[in-house]
């Protein structure tokens, strides 16, 4: 049998305060990707260029400059055509490995089931507290990772199942990428940023993929990435983000969730949402919307949800929420 082959795909966008460490954490694997590709989002702050210094020294890679912002999603999405490996590595240009990362990666997804589609890693911020430890949905439906902010402790110790993983640093199997595609894309362009990792990973657990939380695999997220949304020109503060958030999160309500499996948690959901658009009007107006343009994005999800449900796998779990 051949051994499995991965790619590291990286997207960036006025990343220049930290895409030389995480392609250094690349370049010091003791175990090499098989392929790497950076898709520069129309950056201002010469992060290609960068990009591009790296890989006429001491990376083999593929550079793809956008002339507009896509986003993660489009992003990805363009990677993942550039590259062919069996299992790919989402990678944020915040983040950054040991130099073990890869040769442990393969040496696990080598004994997972044929069922596991994406791995996820534990996911420490510099202060050595939980970044991630897998995604998890609560009782509002909002999505969050899974330890953030604690301690690390031997609760987050043991290999499991989980709902998903962040897109900061996500182990997928090709595979399920295109299990999951629609009209050829994984990801779900219309997201952008924000709950395109949610997304990914419901579809795919509709779909009968098992996301396996491995906390074996570690590595280290700076979370940059916020503050240069932030500081998009005309953005008071978090209001992009917040906006984002709004209307990417029912979006992928509406597309992923079977009525049956939130019957009991609709009351409280409608509540959490009366309760925000109050918060947002006295905080951040500006973020309200996000409501606007989820309903104008609603006919195109509604399309989606009669495909992705369609196709779901007969018994394929409900998302679990806490």
């Amino acid at each position: 049998m051949t051994a499995p082959r991965l790619a590291v795909q990286i997207v960036t966008w006025n990343s220049a305060d930290s895409i030389d460490e995480c392609l250094d954490s690349v370049a010091a694997q003791t175990s090499p990707p098989a392929e790497v590709v950076v898709v520069d989002n129309a950056s201002e702050d010469g992060s290609a260029d960068r990009v591009a210094a790296w890989f006429s020294r001491r990376l083999t890679g593929t550079l793809l400059r956008e002339s507009v912002n896509r986003g993660f999603s489009g992003g990805q999405n363009r990677a993942l055509a550039l590259t062919r490996s069996d299992w790919v590595l989402f990678l944020n240009p915040d983040a950054v490995l040991p130099s073990d990362f890869i040769a442990q990666t393969m040496s696990r997804i080598a004994g997972l089931s044929a069922d596991v589609g994406s791995v996820a890693p534990r996911i420490l911020r510099p202060d050595g507290r939980i970044d991630s430890t897998g995604l998890v949905l609560d009782r509002f439906r909002r999505a969050y990772d899974r330890g953030r902010g604690e301690l690390v402790t031997a609760r987050y110790a043991t290999e499991e199942d989980v709902l998903g993983c962040t897109g900061a640093v996500a182990l997928h199997r090709r595979a399920m990428l295109d299990d999951v595609a629609l009209d050829g894309k994984p990801l779900d362009e219309v997201l952008f940023a924000y709950y395109e990792d949610l997304d990914l990973s419901w579809r795919a657990r509709l779909r009968g993929w098992r996301c396996r939380y491995i906390p074996s695999l570690v590595a280290v997220h700076r979370r940059a990435g916020r503050n240069a949304l932030r500081s998009l020109p005309g953005c008071s503060s978090s209001v992009k983000e917040q906006a984002l958030t709004v209307r990417n999160r029912l979006l992928v309500l509406v597309k992923c969730e079977r009525l049956g499996d939130c019957a009991t948690a609709l009351p409280g959901m409608i509540l959490f949402e009366l309760a925000r658009v109050a918060y947002l009007a006295l905080r951040a107006p500006g973020a309200l919307r996000g409501y606007a343009q989820a309903l104008a994005a609603l006919p195109a999800a509604l399309r989606d949800r009669r495909r992705i449900l369609s196709t779901a796998a007969p018994g394929s779990p409900r998302a679990p929420a806490r």
